[in-house]
């Protein structure tokens, strides 16, 4: 079936039709990044399903629990669920420990591999000296910019329409700062509940959250992408945001990934689920 098509219902015919001949476990994943990510990393006997999409994931594990299928564990990022109270609907259903893989990824020294494979030390050592602080931090502080937002229009239930930000178009590639009054000016004329002084006045009310968990990984990337054109780098225009998650996909080792809360979770469903398994050993 073509990517974008499948629904809960799909997944759920094609995991109990393969059910008949695979007696190993199911891990059904949001889309084909988080599919590449865990093949590398899977059991042997742990079938890959793709979900098309958060809430496939959810929907058809709940009607598995409801079939009572066993040995089917789907993983969803977390978005903003932790912060807005939001629990898990299943014991078979796991989130990431930070907003999503990506940053799951970015938080790690997979980070610093990308830095050396599309950096240029030089460049990288000079702003962290002038900057006084790492890359890491300062990738995140560009990022929870646009975070914040996000999570604000969630959080106090704006509306606002972000499906037409385009990040660089807000990021300097020259000086890789954000320009966050034109942000916001823009995001308040794209919005039909607040203007720009109400804006302000939510962002000021928002908690403080830990930023891994209010950044978006596709934010972050992008903003690393527009950093190392110029600031950290000079990359080729050829190399763009799928270059940047493949090798950070690649690049996070199997000792840091059992120190995240997503491992754990992961392990303890196996040892509930005995005898199937999801990662290697």
């Amino acid at each position: 079936m073509p990517v974008g098509f499948k629904d809960a219902g799909t997944l759920v015919a094609e995991i109990i039709m393969t059910r008949t001949h695979h007696k190993g476990s199911f891990l059904i994943l949001e889309g084909t990044d988080d599919a590449r990510f865990w093949e590398a990393r899977r059991h042997a006997e742990c079938e890959l399903v793709d979900g098309e999409g958060k809430n496939n994931v959810v929907g058809a594990i709940r009607r598995l629990d409801e079939e009572k299928v066993a040995g089917v564990l789907g993983i969803v990022d977390d978005d903003y669920d932790k912060l807005l109270g939001l629990n898990l609907e299943s014991r078979n259903l796991v989130a990431t420990d930070a907003h999503d893989l990506e940053c799951i990824l970015c938080r790690s020294s997979a980070l610093c591999k990308v830095l050396a494979e599309f950096g240029e030390s030089s460049k990288i050592q000079r702003f962290e000296q002038e900057e006084g602080t790492s890359v890491r931090s300062c990738l995140l502080a560009r990022a929870i910019v646009f975070g914040r937002l996000r999570l604000a229009a969630l959080y106090f239930q704006l509306e606002i329409n972000f499906d037409g930000i385009n990040i660089p178009r807000f990021v300097d590639e020259t000086t890789w700062e954000v320009d966050c009054n034109a942000l916001i000016i823009t995001l308040a004329q794209q919005s039909t509940s607040c203007d720009k002084s109400l804006l302000k006045h939510y962002l000021a009310k928002l908690p403080e959250f830990d930023p891994w968990r209010i950044v978006r990984g596709h934010d972050v990337i992008a903003i690393l992408r527009i950093g190392l054109k110029e600031v950290l780098g000079d990359i080729r225009s050829s190399v763009g945001t799928k270059e940047i998650s493949r090798v950070l996909r690649a690049a996070l080792s199997m000792e840091e990934l059992k120190e995240t809360n997503l491992w754990a979770s992961i392990n303890t469903w196996e040892t509930k689920n005995f005898p199937y398994q999801i990662i290697a050993t």
